[in-house]
């Protein structure tokens, strides 16, 4: 198994062609998630704006497993969306703005999240796919600033429980997609 950003495969020679033998055969049951890396993911790894991880296997035939994006952005929460333990974990890193009463904060935001479910792909767990990222989050933030990891997902009972499972906690904030669907934000200190 081989994880690799998508930036260094598209410089790569056959980088082009590889990536597309990979995103071709890729099947998820979130079909935003599933368009994002076919549609936009070049184009944001070439821009910079964000760094999608590819997740293969290479032997008899290349077998893309999942896939996941990661980006820096700005948190902002509100401090009655928190409960008196997240108010004091997230105080350790940062101070109230008293102008917009919020706590605004450099993260790590785990853009996309996306395992193959092509009956093709061995696929790969997602409590797998979780700790490959976040060894990825645990080391872009050692290299600069910050404690707090966060995501934002379709407020889904089974996908919830599962962010749950691997470490991260909701807020009470409610976020909307450009698409205008409703998402909510959980968070993990790294």
């Amino acid at each position: 198994m081989q994880t690799n950003l998508l930036s260094n495969i598209l410089k790569s020679t056959d980088g082009e062609p590889l990536f597309t033998l990979l995103s071709d055969s890729f099947i998820s049951k979130n079909k935003d998630v599933e368009a994002f890396l076919k549609e936009k993911s070049c184009q944001s790894s070439k821009l910079y704006t964000s760094a999608t991880y590819l997740v293969y296997n290479i032997a008899e035939q290349t077998d893309l497993l999942g896939y996941f994006t990661l980006a820096t952005k700005m948190l902002t929460i509100r401090p009655d969306s928190l409960n008196l333990s997240q108010t004091k974990i997230i105080k350790r890193f940062v101070s109230l703005d008293l102008d917009t009463n919020t706590f605004r904060l450099p993260a790590v935001l785990l853009a996309q999240f996306g395992r193959n479910f092509s009956e093709s792909s061995a696929s790969i767990k997602g409590v797998e796919l979780m700790k490959i990222a976040m060894e990825r989050i645990e080391r872009a933030v050692s290299l600069t600033s910050g404690k707090i990891a966060f995501l934002e997902c379709e407020p889904n009972e089974k996908l919830v429980h599962f962010y749950e499972s691997c470490g991260f906690r909701l807020l009470g904030n409610i976020v909307y997609s450009k698409t205008n669907k409703e998402l909510i934000q959980m968070f993990r200190v790294i």
